[in-house]
């Protein structure tokens, strides 16, 4: 168990940097939200985002997951879904709430950063971890 407080709260600080990112980054927020916008106008733009698929997307995520993983660490026999996973737990919910001009305040981010990670590690985890 001890295994998984290190792997949880390693996990927590890398989410918590991430989503920090994500948050304070108000140019990439606004092009996001511009391309996903005119998505319907530049097909071509959609099918160059759709190529390049979640782990070019998110290569340090994949990257990281997989060394887990080849650690037996993890437990993940789809990475694709995995990172989405991961993603959606903790980087998707200020992304939504971004793209309608509000945030979710530090004390809900910080209790869905420590859930999701335990939801994540509760899935993925080794019966060690």
């Amino acid at each position: 168990m001890a295994d998984a407080g290190s792997l949880g709260a390693a996990l927590v600080g890398a989410a918590r940097t991430w989503v920090h990112a994500v948050r304070a980054n108000h140019e990439v927020t606004a092009l996001r939200n511009l391309v996903a916008a005119e998505l319907h106008r530049f097909p071509e733009l959609g099918e160059a985002w759709r190529h390049r698929g979640t782990e070019g997307h998110h290569p340090a995520v994949a990257g990281a997951l997989r060394t887990l993983a080849d650690q037996g660490r993890l437990v993940i026999p789809d990475l694709q879904v995995a990172v989405i996973q991961f993603y959606g737990l903790l980087v998707f919910p200020h992304m939504v709430f971004s793209s309608y001009g509000t945030q979710i305040d530090e004390d809900l981010t910080d209790r869905l950063i420590t859930g999701g990670v335990d939801m994540f590690l509760a899935h993925y985890g080794t019966q060690s971890t």
